[in-house]
């Protein structure tokens, strides 16, 4: 059909409104359809100058949703780049023809298409303003529509595009006015559409244009209703006629029976709407209405639009009830039609729908609701089954059960009889109760109304009925419920049955429903009493009844059926009005209570009645008119328990009697019971006793016992608070626990008991992990004011000493936060210098780790570099009678962290006085540094006595970090610390004047000066100004009092200083000094050091002294050297460290003293080990930095370069010795020296290694640099040795050994059992070992020759080397648990499984350095053992660890195996030798894809072929040989080539390049001597065979072929050449084939 309509647009322009929707009835070619129908006029584009445009525009017009999608969004792209201010906008063409698009795109039914439609006119909008502004009229239906759409998305892109120009709620309305008509024009058009002209059926789905017919209906509704509610009576009035018109369409009202709960949701809000300002409207058509809204509507489905229909129904039946009756004309009544809506309940609405239909009922004319019994048994029927369904939500359970009861009383009260009255009740209302009373099966209908809400509706329904046969019925009623229940009671099973519990439990479950109820309608009997209607108490009199029953029948069956008690318990919890009155019944009630325990009665005590009685009893007590009865019964009752008190069901009965707030001053009038219950509180506390616990919180909850008592049990309590092995009383811990919980005060009172308690629970909170400790401190520090005293003595007297019993330094800062914070200001300073430790006990201390020599090592790490030589000690042996807490800390230890927690709390430190700040802070950094030290070589008997656990390394790291933070952060706000007084500058004047002296307790205040002055410099500064105080100190001279402060300066400013002209001065006369200083004596030391702490602020040769002075002084330190053995470590150390800085400021100055400084370097790496390893190791680390600098130095003079070739080797051999020094442990320093000598070692040529048997064992160090070192080492070496070796091997036709020494490495493997993950994780030095080890067999593998190769792996596979590598690897990478390692998620690329950096590795977290290593061990087993791997393979009983590793294999290394074993052929082929002249090239192609390797042999212009194919799971799965051309042999010699060449592959390692030289080695083996055929001149035969027929006179050959073809040819069985006969067959197979 043509999309070209024949009529115009302005044509259409020109139809009458009244035209109908005939037009519309089919599709011809003269039919056309309105803007929203999708055979509407399409838009002429020749105008458009935009040919993108244009195309957008056309593909706007498509079918496909996508495609209309993205034309759109080019659309709104092109609009966004033409704003107004460019042009004025967007083109008039295109203006024009997006009117004509618009509706049709604002409808349709894709949502993004929707959206973008909206977005798109949002943007004409801004671009063409007043032109647009034009068009609007046109187009304004369709925009206003999208604001209504469903999709949220749609609608707000329709909304914000209105409200951008329509900013204000006046604005909003007068655009509403404005365009009225043409909103009712859209509405009017769009109610005429149909799906089929909406939609074409033939390229889109019913259910699609079901969902458009259905969105364009409930826009032009929702329009309309809009400007219903948004314009005036007045403003309707102008366009009256298109309102008619609008209405008079059948489609308004029969909406509401549509499909679509939207569409019908609007039509019931229209009709509302309409109802109150167009009712004269709405008065001329009741007839449609009656038919369509009401009939139709009370017949449709109306899920989701119920609540708004009924309310519109509502407001019609109200305005209008004739639609019910004169003006209905259907065939079925309307109260039929009402009885089947009714059947669907709610249809899924909200509870508003049953209030509706409640206002509904009441309004419905007389006639319509049935006045027959028969009638509203039915009707009433039908509300229960819309009431009761299961699509009925259950939270309008309430609301339509009020409606039904609503509507039953109606019923009731128009009933023609009182005996249909009360049938009606009986059978409608009655059941409600009786089903909520005692459900059965008969009754489950009713099952939904047992809310005690609707019960009492139920109740009031008939008790309150002015009917007095209906009151007399419900009488009757509940007389009956009560007879069934007592029968019930009394005939509930004996406790033989099996089902006794079963029964009892019932009983019980109804009791309790009967007085719940029964308590409800007293209450509200109680509150109605005043009012005109009261409410009865029906149930009352039959509700105590039950009561007296259930006594008697538990006096009778011996307090067994405990159903019957729970009854009671029932009655006096759920109706306690029932017993406010004095009465027979209720005093016969209260003598049952009464008499429980009497005449020997103590089987109560023992029956499951007991609890359910006893708590009746405290029930009572809640009930202020029965005061005195409840008095009287809980005195007459305690008296026979207490004499009955050893019984075991005296205890729950006494916990339930004292457990309510009125018994408590009864108890404490009975003398016997208070001692009785400390008895049992102390015995249940101490043996831990599980059912007196509920006594013991009983009594303190609810205050049972007198302060004294309870004082008394807690005293007991805490002296026994731990057993006679110091283990916790765990009873006695959960009883103070309670004590603090209910009264926290009874602990305090006293305050020895306090302090002792206090103490006990502290310690025992540290070391037991019991939640109940943790709650009793909480308890007892609940109220710090009243003990903060208490509090202060205890934290000080914790941190002034320490033993195993010590509390934690945790628990004692949280303690002396609770007392600061809670005393007043007055009070506040006073016990803050009581909660900071004792400075004089804190040194004193200190003093006991102050007596040994300082550790010489500690040197390469101080800031204070030689100073650590200077300190002169009193003793030797060190004096380790330090006291320490439980975890090996030291008081000095425990101050410093508690002190640094306290300062990096809320503690105001600042309140106490400077001098004790300064004193604190210097002891605190002297702590540090101590700390920092032991951390720094791990020593013993310390600060801690060790460092080996975990817990004391974290604490010694986390408290270093947190005091150099604090002193970090304290110099921040300190940029005049040099001016004047102040905490900072206090604390750097104390630590200077405490470091003038060689002590060691002055060396470590000067390490405390240099990090505070490094702080302080690096914050701030050093301006030109601090010259002055620089001067002003007077350090700055050569002596010991003024030695470690002016190292500690010239240290912590460093570079900063590097221009002052005094500390220029002091390095000039020390250079002096040293050129005039003697070897030997302390004061050359002196100066020593203090050089070198000078040199180190200049530049490497800036030093700014003259240079005939500093060679005089290198002259002098040089000449020391003559006799190298007279230099100590420290001598030592110390003239290396000078040189160092010495020499490249002298480097152009020729002497003995470059030869004399080499080989003195030389002597320290090579000399006798005499000293502890820790003495050397300064004089090592200094020499190598000093012979580094010399080879580093820039234009060196000859001197220098001849000194350092004549000693090449020897510095090589000496580096190797260093390796070889024995590592007792491993420190800080040693690791400093190990990296150094590492980077030498890797620079040392391998023509100067001579013997490589005494690195193996270093790569086994315990040192992770020395195995770096040795596998470095051996990773250049063993390579070039191999091609030696191979050598060796081939001449002297012997089997290839791998080194013994290497071998050895590889035997203790490690098993994933000997480590925790924790360990595992830190990649021990055993097994990193143990797989450079392996990695170093590789290497060799890589260098050797294919002999070689072989005799390695023979080893390995005779003594099971490759196993336990295999197994370890597996378990530690999660074959063996299933779950390997991800290498793409661990992002291990390709190149790193190929090759293992160690310098890489190092850098990386230390499992992953692990993981990385096995990885790529793992591919060189694959690579150059493959056959061992199959081998464990094969052998490995794990079938989960089989799986896991082959498809790991299969995905990660099989093919990086695959790809380099084809490029190795390839490579090869590249590289063949060209053959000999009689033979010919092997031509080989590779193909990486296909993993194929094709090799040919040429014969005769042919060749013979082979394909060597590599499977997916290589080498797991072996290559395969396929023959794909036989040439010049027969089958079976063919096939013998093709295994030969496969077995070769497989048995040499994988060797495809073996394999093919197998086979051309076949192939030239077979074609060697043979002759070309005599008649042919061809080597192969037409069927590919060599010439096989001699003749036996010329020895010529012949092919078969040739000789039989020569025969037919010739007549003759001649030879060719010679003439003579030929036997062509043969003797044999004549013989066979009987030929004479």
């Amino acid at each position: 059909m043509s999309r070209k309509p024949t009529k115009s647009r302005a044509a259409k322009d020109k139809i009458p409104a009244s035209f109908g929707t005939s037009s519309f009835g089919a599709f011809s070619t003269a039919s056309r359809g309105t803007d929203l129908s999708y055979l509407a006029e399409p838009p002429d584009l020749s105008s458009i100058s935009d040919a993108n445009v244009v195309v957008s525009l056309k593909n706007l017009q498509k079918k496909d949703a996508t495609t209309k999608a993205k034309a759109l969004e080019e659309l709104v792209t092109y609009v966004q780049a033409h704003p107004h201010e460019r042009d004025g906008g967007t083109e008039e063409p295109v203006l024009e023809a997006w009117v004509q698009l618009y509706p049709r795109a604002s409808i349709d039914n894709s949502r993004r298409v929707r959206e973008l439609s909206h977005i798109l006119q949002f943007e004409l909008m801004k671009s063409a303003r007043k032109r647009m502004e034009r068009h609007v009229p046109k187009i304004v239906g369709s925009w206003l529509a999208g604001t209504f759409d469903r999709d949220k998305a749609v609608s707000r892109a329709a909304t914000e595009g209105s409200s951008s120009f329509l900013t204000t709620p006046e604005k909003v309305t007068q655009f509403w006015k404005r365009c009225q008509s043409q909103i009712l024009e859209y509405a009017s058009d769009a109610l005429k559409e149909t799906p089929s002209t909406l939609s074409d059926e033939r390229s889109t789905n019913a259910d699609d244009a079901e969902a458009k017919y259905h969105r364009v209906l409930g826009s032009s509704l929702a329009l309309v209703l809009n400007l219903l509610q948004k314009l005036d009576l007045s403003d309707f009035e102008k366009c009256q006629d298109m309102y008619d018109q609008f209405f008079e369409q059948d489609k308004v009202w029969a909406s509401v029976t549509t499909n679509d709960a939207v569409v019908r949701r609007l039509s019931s809000q229209l009709l509302s709407v309409c109802l109150e300002k167009r009712s004269d409207r709405i008065g001329a058509d009741l007839a449609r209405l009656s038919k369509t809204f009401v009939g139709g509507g009370l017949k449709s489905s109306q899920t989701g639009s119920t609540a708004d229909y009924i309310g519109a129904l509502t407001q019609l039946t109200v305005q209008h009830p004739t639609t019910w009756t004169s003006e209905y004309r259907g065939k079925k009544s309307l109260a039929s039609r009402l009885k089947s809506f009714l059947e669907k309940g709610s249809q899924g609405s909200t509870s508003k729908f049953w209030a509706s239909l409640n206002s509904l009922l009441e309004v419905i004319p007389a006639g319509i609701l049935p006045e027959t019994l028969d009638g509203a048994r039915g009707f009433l029927k039908s509300m229960r089954l819309g009431v009761t369904s299961r699509e009925e939500p259950r939270s309008n359970a309430v609301d339509g059960w009020s409606t039904y009861l609503n509507t039953a009383r109606r019923f009731i009260s128009k009933a023609q009889s009182g005996e249909d009255r009360v049938r009606l009740a009986q059978e409608s209302i009655f059941p409600l109760v009786s089903h909520y009373l005692y459900p059965t099966p008969e009754t489950s209908a009713w099952s939904s109304g047992s809310q005690l809400t609707v019960l009492i509706k139920a109740y009031t329904s008939t008790a309150t009925s002015p009917f007095e046969e209906v009151v007399e019925a419900t009488r009757s009623e509940w007389s009956q419920w009560k007879e069934s229940f007592r029968n019930r009671i009394r005939n509930s099973l004996p406790e033989a049955s099996r089902e006794h519990e079963k029964s009892q439990k019932s009983t019980a479950d109804e009791g309790n429903k009967w007085f719940a109820l029964a308590g409800l309608i007293s209450e509200a009997h109680e509150k109605t009493l005043s009012t005109e209607r009261p409410i009865p108490n029906i149930p009352a009199e039959y509700s105590l009844e039950l009561l007296q029953d259930a006594f008697k029948l538990l006096k009778t069956r011996n307090w067994k059926p405990f159903g019957a008690a729970a009854t009671v318990e029932s009655a006096f919890r759920q109706s306690p009005r029932l017993l406010r009155q004095s009465s027979e019944g209720t005093s016969e009630v209260f003598g049952y209570l009464q008499d429980l325990l009497s005449e020997d009665q103590v089987e109560l005590l023992q029956s499951p009645a007991a609890s359910y009685i006893f708590s009746s009893i405290n029930l009572l007590g809640q009930i202020p008119e029965q005061q005195q009865e409840y008095e009287k019964i809980w005195k007459t009752n305690i008296t026979a328990l207490l004499e009955h008190a050893d019984h075991p069901g005296a205890l729950p009965a006494l916990t339930s009697l004292i457990s309510t707030k009125y018994a408590s001053t009864l108890a404490q009038q009975v003398p016997t019971l208070e001692g009785e219950l400390l008895k049992q509180c102390l015995s249940c506390a101490v043996n831990d006793s599980g059912p007196g616990w509920d006594l013991f919180d009983a009594v303190f909850t609810f205050g049972t016992l007198t302060d004294a008592a309870a004082g008394q049990l807690a005293k007991e309590l805490g002296g026994r608070i731990t057993n006679p092995l110091g283990q916790p009383n765990l009873g006695v811990v959960k009883g103070l626990r309670l004590i603090a919980e209910k009264k926290p005060n009874i602990l305090v009172e006293d305050e020895e008991t306090h302090m002792n308690l206090m103490a006990n629970l502290l310690s025992l909170s540290e070391r037991n992990d019991v939640a109940t400790d943790i709650s009793i401190l909480k308890q007892l520090m609940d109220n710090p004011s009243a003990n903060g005293h208490r509090t202060l003595g205890l934290v000080q007297q914790n941190i002034s000493d320490a033993s195993p019993s010590s509390l934690a330094v945790d628990t004692l800062v949280q303690q002396a936060m609770q007392a600061g914070t809670s005393a007043t200001d007055e009070v506040r300073i006073e016990q803050l210098e009581q909660l900071v430790p004792d400075t004089s006990i804190w040194r004193n201390e200190l003093d006991l780790f102050l007596q040994e020599t300082p550790n010489p090592s500690l040197a390469l790490t101080s800031i204070l570099g030689g100073a650590y030589f200077l300190p002169v000690t009193s003793s030797t042996t060190p004096d380790t009678s330090a006291r320490r807490d439980r975890e090996g800390c030291s008081i000095p230890g425990r101050m410093a962290m508690y002190t640094i927690k306290l300062l990096t709390t809320e503690f105001q430190f600042h309140y106490l006085p400077v001098a004790k700040q300064v004193d604190i802070l210097k002891y605190l950094s002297v702590t540090m540094e101590l700390a920092a030290d032991q951390l720094t070589v791990m020593d013993k008997d310390k600060i801690w006595s060790s460092l080996s656990s975990d817990a004391a390394l974290s604490a010694a790291e986390g408290f270093i970090s947190s005091v150099r933070s604090f002193l970090n952060g304290l110099t921040t706000d300190s940029d005049h610390w040099r001016d004047g007084p102040g905490l900072v500058h206090d604390l750097v004047q104390a630590l200077i004047n405490e470091a003038k002296s060689l002590a060691p307790i002055s060396l470590y205040c000067a390490r405390a000066l240099g990090e505070l002055i490094q702080s302080l410099t690096e914050t701030h500064g050093f301006p030109s100004s601090g010259e002055q105080w620089l001067t002003s100190l007077d350090v700055l001279k050569n002596g010991p009092s003024t030695a470690l402060p002016a190292i500690a300066i010239l240290g912590g400013l460093g570079e900063s200083i590097s221009a002052s002209r005094a500390v220029s001065n002091f390095c000039n006369r020390l250079v002096s000094d040293v050129a005039g200083a003697n070897l030997g004596e302390e004061s050359t030391l002196t100066t020593l050091i203090l050089l070198n702490a000078c040199m180190q602020i200049y530049d490497v040769g800036e030093l700014p002294v003259a240079h005939n002075r500093l060679v005089f002084a290198v002259r002098q330190i040089t000449s020391w050297l003559e006799a190298p053995e007279d230099l100590d470590y420290r001598f030592a150390a110390e003239a290396c460290r000078s040189l160092q800085r010495l020499l490249p400021c002298t480097k152009d100055v020729y002497g003995p003293y470059w030869e004399k400084t080499v080989d003195f370097c030389t002597y320290l790496w090579t000399k006798p080990m005499f000293q502890p390893l820790e003495c050397r190791i300064p004089e090592i680390h200094s020499s190598l930095r000093l012979i580094s600098t010399l080879r580093s130095l820039e234009d060196p003079n000859d001197d220098l370069v001849e000194a350092l070739q004549n000693a090449e080797e020897k510095i090589s051999a000496a580096m190797l010795e260093l390796l070889k020094l024995h590592r007792a442990k491993d420190t800080q320093p040693l690791d400093i020296v190990d990296s150094v000598i590492c980077r030498q070692v890797e620079k040392i040529p391998l023509n100067h290694v001579k013997d490589l048997s005494e690195i193996y064992g270093l790569v086994a160090s315990d040192s992770r640099a020395i195995q770096t070192a040795a596998f470095t080492l051996l990773h250049k070496a063993l390579p070039a040795a191999q091609e030696q070796l191979s050598l060796d091997v081939l001449l002297e036709k012997k089997d290839a050994q791998l080194p013994d020494e290497l071998l050895s490495l590889l035997l203790d493997a490690p098993t994933l059992e000997a480590y925790s993950d924790e360990a595992l994780a830190q990649f021990p030095t055993s097994i990193r070992s143990y797989l450079l080890s392996w990695h170093l067999v590789f290497d060799t593998f890589g260098a050797a020759s294919f002999k070689v190769r072989g005799d390695y792996a023979e080893t390995f596979k005779t003594s099971n080397y490759v196993g336990p590598l295999l197994n370890f690897t597996f378990d530690v990478l999660g074959h063996s648990a299933a779950h390997p390692l991800n290498l793409d998620k661990a992002n291990f690329t390709d190149d790193q499984i190929r090759g293992y950096d160690l310098a890489v590795a190092e850098s990386e977290n230390e499992e992953r350095n692990m993981q990385w290593l096995l990885i790529h061990l793992y591919y060189l087993v694959l690579k150059f053992v493959p056959g061992l791997f199959k081998s464990w393979y094969i052998d490995c009983r794990s079938k989960q660890t089989k799986i896991a590793v082959a498809g790991w294999m299969t995905r990660y290394f099989s093919p990086i195996i695959i790809e380099e074993a084809l490029k190795d052929v390839s490579n090869w082929n590249k590289t063949q030798e060209p053959p000999a002249d009689d033979e010919k090239e092997l031509i080989v192609k590779v193909s990486i894809p296909a993993r194929e390797v094709v090799a040919g042999y040429e014969i005769d212009e042919q060749q013979a072929s082979i394909s060597i194919r590599v499977p997916q799971e290589y080498p797991l799965e072996g290559v395969s040989v396929v023959g794909t051309n036989r040439v010049a042999v027969n089958e079976k010699k063919w096939q013998s080539w093709i295994m030969t060449t496969q077995g070769v592959i497989t048995f040499s390692g994988g060797s495809i390049i073996d394999g093919l030289t197998t086979f051309r080695r076949n192939i030239v083996g077979a074609m060697e001597g043979q002759m070309e055929c005599a008649i042919c001149y061809s080597i192969i035969s037409t069927d590919k065979k060599m010439p096989d027929k001699r003749c036996q006179t010329c020895r010529n050959l012949f092919h078969r072929t040739c000789l039989y073809k020569w025969f037919q040819s010739s007549n003759q069985n001649t030879c060719p050449l010679c003439r003579n006969p030929i036997d062509y067959l043969g003797a044999d197979t004549r013989a066979r084939r009987g030929v004479a």
